[in-house]
């Protein structure tokens, strides 16, 4: 880390703040113990490497994950539109904040850091904040769909940017913090701001801007926003 110290920062939501992987797995644990189709003939350990394959880059579209799941286990009922809201559904339910998140979003707002949340998603992102008590804690969680325009889209890290609500505020004055480099290494450095990437054991990809800092949590970063 460096002595940079920066007027404000943004965070992702999934896997940056709350455990998104930890969630997806309970949900597929919930659809694995569900079909006997697949209980009864694939093992959780080789069924959970596959269900990790439907979400390539810690993001998943479950309309198009079930016509894998489908194609693996034809006689699995439902269908995309089901599994779609099956998956949503568990998922706000099994949310929970990643360990040390809660503690360094109370240290943010007691040192008075201007920050808030820029996630890809509908309301069910704010469920997540809800379920989690994110949202009394939160200056303010931006969510794509409802604004109009996904990340990396340069539009809503700019709105992010307004929502912060800082005289004189310039994306780069901010640091960016995510964990997706396709949407919010590379949305947010297209805008200017700096970046720190959440690594979760995984090498950088060569096809994206490399991110200003690499972590492996939030707590790393008190040393550029106090």
């Amino acid at each position: 880390m460096t002595n940079q110290k920066f007027r404000a920062a943004l965070f992702d939501l999934d896997d940056t703040l709350v455990d998104r992987g930890a969630g997806y797995e309970m949900v597929y644990r919930t659809l694995y113990d569900k079909h006997e189709v697949i209980h009864s003939s694939t093992s959780w350990e080789d069924a959970l490497e596959f269900f990790w394959t439907l979400s390539s880059e810690n993001a998943t579209n479950p309309r198009e994950a079930f016509a894998v799941i489908k194609n693996r286990w034809p006689e699995i009922t439902g269908d995309p539109d089901s599994h779609n809201e099956f998956y949503f559904e568990n998922m706000v339910k099994f949310m929970k904040v990643l360990p040390g998140a809660m503690e360094f979003v109370d240290w943010m707002n007691s040192s008075g850091v201007n920050w808030g949340v820029v996630t890809n998603g509908d309301e069910r992102q704010l469920e997540k904040t809800r379920v989690t008590g994110l949202d009394k804690k939160t200056p303010f969680v931006l969510a794509s769909m409802l604004f109009g325009v996904n990340k990396p889209a340069p539009e809503v890290f700019l709105e992010a940017v307004r929502l912060l609500d800082v005289d004189g505020l310039q994306p780069d004055d901010v640091l960016f913090v995510g964990d997706n480099p396709y949407t919010d290494i590379l949305g947010a450095h297209g805008v200017g701001m700096k970046t720190a990437w959440i690594r979760m054991g995984r090498e950088y990809p060569s096809d994206a801007p490399a991110p200003d800092f690499t972590i492996d949590g939030v707590g790393e970063l008190k040393g550029l926003l106090a």
